[in-house]
């Protein structure tokens, strides 16, 4: 028994032995499994540290190129944006060049006219002539005012109160016509001016005081020579002061085209938006400059011109009258008959006798007074 007792204690001892063994052999496994396992885990931290480094670097490259997209994207627009701003300022420019180039050939071809014609007491202006002088100033200034005033806006409320009576003296309906047609409503203002300082002026450049001392030497002869004598001295008269106008009454003509530019400039910069330009007003200038030498050459005519344009009234009605007024409404004559007249944009011209200055009681209207009649 006790044999066989050793014996299984023997082997039981040689399998704790062996299990022991197995036990270390499975303990060291282990802590190099364990090992091997922390070992890769950090690696595995630090990889995922790094991608997410990457990912975060990535996003914010991904979002600064997203912007460098959108601010690339916002230049090109405001390239594309200002190209077409571009291209439509020099489409502007270059119609405003055309168009004030035209308005120099027609100031041009005004002042060729008018120096051709009456040089001298013996040569006289057809009415024909006249017509086509007159009507050429008329479509300078009317072009003058549509091409820089088109686009203004008008608002006489913020006019000082000065101004406001110096256009209710002007033009009592200046209100009502400001609002409702302001290319009529400058037209006429200009024309106003035109008519009260050039045309009624006995020869423009000359002193008030001499003025009025050739009129009452004409009154006086008239008294004494027949119609005709009396409107030859006036022609004659009035053809010396015109020839040696252009030199001797140079300074005093410049000081009244400068006055009334002036004048002009003030009125339109007090009620409208548009700001005063070199060009407009050089343009203003040669205007007034032919309205000056054709008010000379119709004063120097031996039969009378009389620039007509008729006053509108607040509290008297003016009525269309067909035969010395042209309506630029554009409506059939026929249907005008009797209706009230809103403004008139451009004068007309009158004249009174015949080239050798006889027959004063004949009447030729020469050039139709522009106006604007009111609606129905």
């Amino acid at each position: 028994m006790a044999s066989e007792f050793e014996r299984e204690l023997t082997q039981l001892s040689h399998k704790v032995t062996n299990e022991r063994e197995s036990s270390q052999f499975w303990q060291q496994k282990h802590t190099t499994l364990h090992q091997t396992y922390l070992q890769t885990d950090t690696s595995l931290r630090v990889l995922r540290s790094e991608l997410a480094n990457i990912q975060s670097f990535q996003a914010v490259n991904l979002e600064k190129d997203r912007e460098v997209k959108s601010k690339l994207a916002n230049v090109m627009i405001d390239r594309d944006a200002f190209r077409e701003a571009y291209n439509e300022a020099m489409g502007e420019l270059r119609e405003k060049e055309e168009e004030v180039e035209m308005l120099r050939g027609q100031v041009r071809g005004l002042k060729s006219w008018v120096s051709k014609g009456g040089r001298g007491g013996e040569e006289q202006v057809s009415d024909e002539g006249v017509g086509e002088g007159w009507g050429k100033l008329g479509n300078s200034l009317q072009n003058w005012v549509i091409v820089n005033f088109r686009r203004a806006k008008v608002d006489t409320d913020k006019a000082e109160p000065e101004l406001k009576e110096q256009l209710q003296r002007l033009l009592p309906s200046y209100e009502i016509l400001a609002s409702s047609s302001k290319i009529h409503f400058i037209q006429s203002l200009i024309s106003r001016l035109l008519v009260n300082r050039i045309f009624s002026s006995y020869f423009v450049g000359i002193p008030s005081e001499q003025a009025e001392e050739l009129e009452k030497v004409e009154r006086y002869l008239g008294e004494f020579r027949p119609e005709e004598n009396m409107n030859q001295w006036r022609s004659t008269t009035i053809s010396l002061l015109r020839k040696e106008a252009p030199t001797k009454l140079l300074a005093e003509t410049q000081t009244i085209v400068d006055s009334m530019t002036a004048t002009i400039t003030t009125m339109l910069s007090s009620v409208t938006d548009i700001a005063p330009s070199e060009p407009r007003d050089m343009t203003l200038r040669a205007l007034v400059f032919s309205s000056i030498d054709l008010s000379r050459l119709l004063r120097a005519q031996r039969a009378i011109f009389r620039v007509q344009m008729p006053t509108i009234t607040e509290h008297q009605f003016t009525i269309f009258d067909g035969e010395e007024m042209e309506d630029v409404g554009g409506e059939d004559e026929e249907e005008l008959s009797g209706r009230e007249i809103r403004c008139v944009v451009f004068p007309g011209v009158i004249k009174w006798g015949d080239e050798n200055g006889e027959r004063g009681y004949l009447k030729n209207v020469v050039a139709k007074a522009k106006v604007l009649c009111a609606p129905e």
